[in-house]
């Protein structure tokens, strides 16, 4: 569902969106030449002040209307009838010109801030797809196989979502990535449109839905998260709400005191007081508040990561705890053979024999085995099989029985195993009851995980730790190496569930604590988590997973300037919101002085509403800038 800012911070008054009608424009234009002509031209009798009405008539209609259901909606914030209010009491102290010319200003406030907050967002969204012309040049020159199939070779960029379907070679994906890093593709991965073929040669096949690319889908990602009220933006709605009575308070308090302590007429007293209440307004401050986050989450856009909804920005800005669920993030799943170790065969044999063992098992670490061994394994030479997933198997294999797995594994059959197992992964192997030897694993560890790791406790993150369901003996490794202090082995998801509750229950409120998991990761604990950050996005492909944070790259790297980025937007948002505020309190002043008649309040009030837009602009830009 596309948001509707408007509705929440004044009232449309049926512009559109884009630019004001011609209707609206001929209107505009006689109430000011009206404005004029009553204003400096000679005119007999009561002929000004009838031009002044037919031009407050002329402007102000739509505004009455408005003010009235603003009043059957409680809408109280809105500036419609404290505006027609102090016009009303102009014309009636001899002030209709001011009247007038006010209510023409607030009518022609609303066609030129929607129309600069349409630029606004269209200028923010230009990130969030890709150039249409490149897209074009890009389906031209990409050929067709004689089975109707899409061919792409490098320069050249895909035009619609793909999947992979032969051939090999990379493509740079840094419109979807945020990274210029080459993407290796091989047969069924995902082929986003707006990605370019780096290297080799790619046949591929459209995807099922060619008007919904992947693009679109992350821009209404934003556009339907930016339009979530954020808890910044209901506090700051909240005092405001709070701020306006006491403000009217004030402005009626104001008419004694000036009378009291000056010689001006009650009339002129009344009419400072009601421009203060005109003017008192908290939408224009309201305004830079979602638009703020749309322009802070198009910025994180480029980095290639993408906010689920506005308020995951106020939660990435507290960040102090993380959690990392091991596979996928801190490590690819990939696990390497280091050494082989026997004395009863050469390591040829050993490797053949224990890839033959593991070829029925689906457990990562013996897969890796069968993978490193390279060759295909017959299944007619394997049986009696039999497995406890994680620790060890046994098969007969060609007669022989073989029996693999970790230490843990041959101590529960009884099997006493020579030495201790230094750090690191070792798979031990016995052929008929008597022992031949080990194999030395080290499991991959992402490029990025260190630099990642580190980036995160600079960004303010206190406490960082690793969960997964493999063994403390593989966990520990990998965390000696990353200088990860905490870690948990051998969770289940219920497990890990229990411990994302008791650091969150040991927190400081004002803290949060994020849950790092792939792009398969349990949806439960992400949503049991204060921030749920989903990696490698890209691998989702058509599908989409919810998450507060979605990075699209391969790699953790992505995430720790998130937390600035997010840091540095809510100090725009609170920066507009007291930029407004200031320029409204130097108004009022100037208006209890008797210096700023209503109209000029509106026009300085509207101004800066306009300043918070160029604001928005300019956090985009910034953000473009430290891409």
């Amino acid at each position: 569902m596309k948001p509707d800012i408007k509705a929440r911070i004044y009232p449309s008054l049926g512009d559109e969106d884009k630019k004001p009608g011609v209707l609206l424009c001929l209107r505009l234009l006689a109430s000011a030449s009206l404005i004029c002509v009553s204003r400096f031209a000679e005119l007999p009798g009561h002929t000004g002040l009838y031009l002044t009405i037919a031009a407050a008539l002329i402007a102000g209609a739509d505004l009455a209307a408005a003010a009235v259901r603003d009043m059957m909606e409680k809408a109280f914030l809105r500036e419609n009838l404290p505006v027609l209010l102090a016009a009303a009491i102009a014309f009636a102290v001899g002030r209709g010109t001011e009247g007038a010319l006010a209510l023409f200003l607030l009518r022609l406030s609303y066609p030129v801030r929607d129309y600069a907050l349409y630029r606004t967002r269209r200028s923010v969204s230009e990130v969030i797809a890709p150039d249409r012309s490149l897209l074009k040049r890009g389906a031209e020159a990409t050929a067709h196989t004689a089975e109707d199939k899409l061919v792409f070779f490098e320069g050249v960029l895909v035009p619609a979502d793909c999947v992979v379907s032969g051939g090999a070679g990379a493509v740079n994906a840094g419109f979807i990535t945020g990274s210029d890093e080459k993407v290796p593709l091989k047969k069924g991965d995902f082929l986003p449109a707006g990605s370019v073929c780096a290297e080799g040669q790619l046949t591929a096949e459209a995807a099922a839905l060619p008007e919904q690319p992947l693009y679109r889908r992350l821009a209404a990602i934003i556009e339907a998260g930016f339009g979530e009220m954020t808890e910044t933006e209901k506090a700051c709605t909240s005092a405001a709400g709070r701020l306006a009575p006491a403000v009217l308070l004030a402005a009626l308090a104001l008419i004694p005191i000036l009378l009291l302590t000056t010689d001006i007429r009650f009339t002129e007293a009344l009419r400072r007081a009601v421009t203060i209440i005109a003017v008192a307004s908290p939408g224009t401050a309201l305004l830079s508040i979602p638009l703020t986050y749309y322009a802070g989450m198009a910025a994180t856009r480029r980095l290639g990561v993408i906010f689920g909804h506005a308020g995951a920005v106020d939660d990435a800005a507290r960040i102090k705890a993380a959690i990392f669920n091991k596979p996928g993030t801190i490590t690819d799943g990939r696990f390497l053979i280091t050494e082989i170790r026997t004395d009863r065969m050469d390591a040829g044999t050993f490797l053949k024999a224990a890839a033959y063992a593991c070829a029925g098992s689906g457990y990562p670490i013996f897969r890796a085995i069968v993978s490193a061994y390279g060759e295909e394994v017959p299944e007619e030479f394997t049986g009696d099989f039999s497995e406890i997933y994680g620790e060890g198997l046994s098969v007969s294999v060609d007669g022989i029985r073989i029996s693999l797995g970790h230490r843990t594994y041959f101590e529960r059959n009884g099997t006493e195993l020579p030495g201790g197992d230094s750090d690191g992964i070792r798979v031990h192997m016995s052929v008929n009851g008597i022992y031949a030897g080990w194999l030395a694993l080290s499991e991959s560890i992402q490029a990025d995980a260190s630099t990642g790791c580190s980036a995160l406790a600079r960004a303010g993150v206190e406490r960082i730790a690793m969960v997964s369901g493999d063994s403390r003996q593989e966990d520990k490794l990998i965390a000696n190496a990353l200088g990860i202090e905490e870690y948990h082995a051998e969770c289940t998801a219920e497990e890990r569930l229990k411990l994302i509750g008791e650091i969150k229950g040991r927190m400081d409120p004002r803290g949060r604590l994020a849950f790092i998991g792939g792009a398969g990761a349990d949806e439960r604990l992400l949503q049991a988590a204060d921030v749920g950050v989903r990696v490698n996005g890209l691998a989702c492909g058509r599908v989409l997973p919810s998450a507060d944070i979605l990075i699209m790259k391969n790699g953790i790297d992505r995430l720790a300037p998130v937390i600035p980025l997010s840091q540095r937007i809510r100090r725009y948002v609170l920066g507009g919101v007291i930029f407004s505020c200031c320029i409204k309190l130097l108004i009022i002043v100037l208006a209890a002085l008797g210096y700023a008649p209503v109209w000029f309040g509106i026009l300085i009030d509207h101004c800066a509403a306009f300043a918070v837009l160029l604001n928005c602009t300019g956090l985009y830009s910034r953000g473009k800038q430290r891409k």
